[in-house]
């Protein structure tokens, strides 16, 4: 399977999750501890650097109480 990496959609979604997850006042540490994940991984999603799944996006938007297609929103 071929991954498809598109920059600005990347960073679309990064930047949704990061606003998402300040208007919570959590912090990168905080969303990560809730995922099981790590922070550094957080930061690098919210730049758009990381291709996400949607498993993981899906873990995300459960991690900060929303839906998917909330996280999606544009």
């Amino acid at each position: 399977m071929q991954h498809v990496k598109d920059p600005v959609l990347l960073k679309k979604v990064g930047s949704r999750i990061r606003e998402i997850r300040k208007e919570q006042k959590l912090s990168q540490l905080e969303l990560a501890v809730a995922m099981d994940n790590h922070a550094e991984q957080i930061g690098r999603i919210e730049r758009g650097e990381l291709n996400v799944t949607i498993g993981t996006l899906k873990k995300i938007a459960e991690s900060l109480q929303i839906s998917l297609s909330h996280l999606l929103a544009e």
